[in-house]
């Protein structure tokens, strides 16, 4: 097997056109060279150098083997390149499930940051709910999810990241409008919609935990087929109210009102959640770029602490994202 030094060598031989001019350029021994050139002709039984009064010169067949070695050198050498960007996670792919919206919020600036710094790790995004997102994650189809509480499966690890603070959203002539923040219990006689598809069962839930009452105790869930920004649409006609977290908002929106919650119980934590046994190198670069967006710093090799030092339930405190008050100006 004709191993890649030897190659080198014989490159550099007939650069040099000259052994001796070689073996002090590669700071070697001729004999070394003289052994290197016998061993890649016994090899490929065929003689590649002519010995000359003026030095060596390659045979036909010598020119064809190096043309063609150093082709392979070549590739090889980009391969190798590539495989090092990929092992330090500047290249590859991820595939990253979400529930909640890229348009404003953590996660946006999240991946903002994370697509500027790792411009060649091509970014995936699959929509749906929480529940399967986590069971994608456990089998390995997914590499990471950001999702609500959810029950964390045995091979699994996660981070708390974030909190979004929840909001009641009315249509501009709807009668909670002009209120400045509202109460849980001003939803019971409402018609309260949610979609079918993500995040309408998280939101539901969400609604009826904090309601805490049953069907036919004087609210109305209506599950709609149809996606968040339609569902918004139909808030806006006045066909129902909904509840929202803050990255939801739509821009510029000027027929729907957001209105604060003025209980305990008002925001909703998101976590990542990833494979324990997932080997990729770009996701252990977003893993991290995550607990920084979120503020914090590791202390030792996978034990993460906020800023201030304050640990949460799980070792993590999340940062607030809201919505700005009524009336008041929007970053996008």
């Amino acid at each position: 097997m004709i191993e890649m030094r030897q190659l080198h060598q014989l490159i550099a031989i007939a650069e040099f056109r000259s052994l001796r001019a070689a073996a002090e350029a590669l700071d070697v021994q001729q004999s070394t060279l003289s052994r290197t050139v016998r061993a890649i002709e016994d090899e490929l039984g065929a003689i590649l150098l002519e010995r000359r009064h003026s030095g060596v010169e390659l045979t036909e067949a010598g020119q064809a083997f190096l043309r063609e070695a150093k082709s392979a050198i070549e590739l090889l050498e980009r391969a190798q390149r590539h495989a090092r960007l990929a092992g330090r996670g500047k290249t590859g792919s991820l595939t990253i499930g979400i529930q909640t919206s890229l348009g404003t919020g953590f996660l946006k600036e999240l991946l903002r940051r994370y697509a500027t710094a790792h411009p060649q790790v091509l970014l995936s995004a699959v929509d749906g709910a929480t529940r399967e997102h986590v069971r994608l994650v456990a089998a390995g189809s997914l590499d990471i999810a950001f999702v609500t509480d959810c029950e964390i499966p045995a091979n699994c690890d996660h981070a708390q990241l974030w909190q979004e603070e929840v909001f009641v959203v009315t249509s501009k002539t709807h009668a909670l409008s002009g209120m400045p923040a509202v109460s849980w219990s001003s939803m019971r006689h409402e018609r309260i919609l949610v979609t079918v598809a993500a995040p309408g069962p998280e939101v539901e839930a969400f609604i009826r935990g904090v309601l805490a009452v049953e069907d036919d105790c004087g609210f109305k869930v209506d599950r709609i087929d149809a996606t968040q920004e339609m569902l918004l649409d139909l808030v806006a006609l006045n066909q129902g109210i909904t509840v929202a977290v803050s990255s939801w908002q739509r821009p510029n929106d000027r027929e729907l009102s957001y209105l604060p919650v003025n209980e305990p119980r008002n925001s909703v934590t998101f976590n990542a959640i990833w494979n324990r046994a997932n080997g990729n190198p770009a996701l252990r670069r977003l893993i991290t770029a995550a607990h920084i967006c979120a503020g914090r710093h590791r202390r030792g090799t996978s034990d993460w602490l906020s800023a201030q030092h304050s640990i949460g339930q799980d070792g993590m405190l999340g940062q607030q994202v809201t919505i700005p008050s009524k009336g008041s100006s929007r970053d996008g």
